[in-house]
């Protein structure tokens, strides 16, 4: 898919829209949507950005690799943020992996042209700290979460983080790479899968993963879904949650027990 010209105001970034309009034209749009592939690495250890990327309907995972081989996921950027922290705190490069783990597009901006931008317009340069902070707590709750919270509730609340950003039901993800995602073996995040497709919320096949009931997932979530979401909006002022239906699920818990289904209301 070739690159296009995005004008309008409205780009499907959430950072973005939200800029003030001064801001955002010291961004010097009209700006570039790019597709963005599967397993695509966008930065590695040590890369010296050449664009900042501001996804759409894509997400990009910030992953840290360790000695033996095993990565986990300590970020994620979709429609709400941007890469290109570093630049915004003063950083040459980078200094982990980012890789597309959801495929869509994302707006473009040079990274030379981002930095003049945060030089020379203060608001542009806030805002962009504001997102810096808002990241750091989100990573800050991503790691306790990955050390307090069963791998089911783990998983639910990245599927509910996923669609968040994509904004669609259908999240293309094998379990494999979710597994390395939560920083769990494949075991692990094939039962906690399997539990929440006996429950009804989800289904999969190879590399697809079909969200069915939004209420009875945040329901399976861990607390770290909705405390990130006000976090979030408590810094940056605008909410990442989509819409749900008013609907209502069966637990997690009533299943394993075999006891009677008993329902749940939404949160």
């Amino acid at each position: 898919m070739p690159e296009a010209t995005i004008r309008r105001n409205f780009t499907g970034n959430l950072f973005l829209d939200h800029l003030a309009e001064g801001a955002k034209n010291a961004l010097k749009p009209p700006f570039v949507s790019v597709p963005l592939k599967q397993s695509e690495v966008i930065d590695d250890d040590e890369t010296v950005p050449g664009r900042i990327l501001f996804p759409v309907n894509s997400i990009i995972s910030i992953v840290l690799d360790m000695a033996n081989g095993d990565t986990a996921e300590v970020g994620i950027i979709g429609r709400e943020g941007m890469t290109g922290l570093a630049i915004v705190l003063g950083q040459p490069s980078v200094n982990r992996r980012r890789i597309v783990q959801i495929p869509g597009s994302a707006i473009s901006i040079p990274t030379r042209d981002f930095r003049a931008a945060i030089d020379r317009e203060p608001a542009l340069r806030s805002y962009a700290l504001r997102y810096a902070q808002a990241t750091l707590v989100a990573s800050g709750r991503l790691s306790a979460c990955n050390v307090l919270h069963a791998a089911t509730e783990r998983c639910a609340r990245w599927l509910l983080m996923a669609q968040d950003r994509v904004g669609d039901n259908l999240l293309l993800l094998t379990q494999e790479v979710l597994g390395q995602m939560l920083g769990v073996r494949r075991e692990s995040v094939a039962l906690a899968a399997s539990e929440l497709r006996a429950a009804g919320y989800i289904s999969y096949s190879r590399g697809h993963i079909r969200i069915h009931n939004r209420t009875g997932l945040e329901s399976a979530s861990c607390e770290c879904y909705d405390a990130m979401n006000y976090e979030w909006k408590a810094t940056m002022g605008y909410k990442l949650r989509v819409a749900q239906p008013a609907v209502q699920a069966l637990t997690i818990s009533t299943l394993r027990s075999g006891g009677v289904a008993q329902a749940k209301a939404s949160k």
